[in-house]
């Protein structure tokens, strides 16, 4: 399994289990009283469901950034033309996000910090939706616009990565088949 595979199932799973952990609750009830009890209904609340659906587009977000950045980290570098095997250009994908500080070829370093970044922004929006009110609409446009982040910058990588052979190509004003090598 490729170093790219790794991190963004890394990167998923830790944002998946961040995000929407397993909910217990502690009672000590008598079992008589548990039998006897009509369980208590709540009613459905719109606010709360936006809260659910917020922290499931900033996981979907976080995934889609996750595997395009280690897709185009982990892209080979060395351009051949396809009928001789003639070295065209070495062309690097480099990260431009603000993770670029850490590594601009570190796949799993870039993966890793915008994966913490994001559950970071989870944790803060969670304690802003406890504290009701007002807070609970700004912790959902906290989570909505830093999922939406994470799906352009998604959309740019597979944008980027789907247009490598072009860039080559008029760079080099090579118009055959491209061969991609380490």
């Amino acid at each position: 399994m490729s170093i790219a595979v790794r991190a963004c199932l890394i990167a998923t799973l830790c944002t998946a289990a961040l995000v929407f952990p397993p909910r217990v609750h502690a009672q000590t009830t008598d079992l008589d009283e548990v039998r006897h009890q009509e369980p208590e209904r709540k009613r459905p609340n719109k606010v709360d469901f936006l809260h659910w659906a917020s922290r499931g587009y900033l996981v979907a977000g976080t995934w889609l950034d996750a595997s395009t950045t280690a897709n185009g980290l982990s892209h080979p570098t060395m351009a051949y033309r396809g009928d001789n095997n003639q070295f065209l250009m070495r062309y690097t994908v480099t990260e431009d996000g603000w993770a670029g500080f850490l590594g601009k070829r570190d796949a799993f370093t870039a993966v890793s910090a915008n994966v913490l970044l994001n559950v970071g922004v989870e944790k803060f929006s969670r304690r802003l939706y406890l504290r009701g009110g007002r807070w609970r609409y700004v912790a959902i446009g906290l989570l909505v616009a830093k999922a939406t982040d994470n799906l352009v910058a998604g959309i740019h990588n597979e944008r980027l990565q789907a247009g490598i052979d072009g860039r080559v190509r008029q760079m080099t004003g090579y118009r055959g088949t491209i061969v991609w090598s380490r």
